[in-house]
């Protein structure tokens, strides 16, 4: 990835942009995705910040209605089974012997190891959890949110950390939403993305020549 400011902020943009894929469906944004529009974006910010990557979005998002009914079902757990966009729920709960719980060892729990660093991380920059996050403070949305804000803060080499450490799960929540009887198309072209440009961007770090 460029060294500039610009490319930088093109980055961060793009978490953003990422990020509202898995948030409740906006119909604006919807909307956005049908055109095309959100294609032409991430293609234009991920070229900007050097981690280039061609989505093909608008061909696969299903109506608003379908939208948020995948969205529930995926998501929320209005069916199940469901794939929740949480890192916890996808690792170990604790790897610390000394917790006397039956589960420690196990996945599908909220707030294990990971939560606890995620809020760990938070606490110490003085980042509040929204309210709707509390018991999860390691959804994706949160996790993409805070990798922006470690770059923009310049720590680009916590940011590589912050990757291989909270976002190597991704593979596991798309194996998730392939496996339910729902029209996940979209979030797995989403996540196809995202994987990508986090891949592109941990090679550009390591690749970029020290000073």
């Amino acid at each position: 990835m460029p060294n500039t400011r610009a490319s930088q902020q093109a980055f961060e943009d793009l978490l953003m942009l990422f990020a509202d894929f898995f948030a409740f469906p906006d119909q604006e944004f919807w909307a956005h995705v049908q055109t095309g529009a959100i294609d032409q974006e991430i293609m234009e910010l991920s070229g900007l910040a050097g981690v280039p990557v061609e989505t093909d979005l608008k061909s696969v998002v299903p109506t608003y209605e379908e939208w948020i009914t995948a969205y529930n079902h995926c998501f929320l757990g209005t069916q199940k089974p469901f794939a929740p966009p949480i890192e916890s729920i996808y690792k170990q709960w604790t790897v610390d012997e000394s917790f006397q719980v039956p589960f420690k060892h196990q996945k599908g729990y909220l707030m294990g190891d990971c939560a606890q660093h995620v809020r760990h991380i938070l606490d110490s920059f003085g980042l509040e959890i929204p309210v709707e996050y509390h018991m999860m403070p390691d959804h994706l949305i949160i996790l993409l949110e805070l990798l922006a804000f470690l770059l923009r803060s310049g720590f680009p080499q916590e940011a590589q950390q912050f990757i291989r450490d909270h976002l190597d799960w991704l593979p596991d929540l798309r194996r998730a939403i392939e496996d339910l009887p729902v029209d996940g198309k979209l979030y797995l072209e989403v996540l196809v993305a995202l994987e990508k440009v986090l891949q592109t961007f941990q090679e550009s770090l390591i690749t970029e020549p020290v000073n």
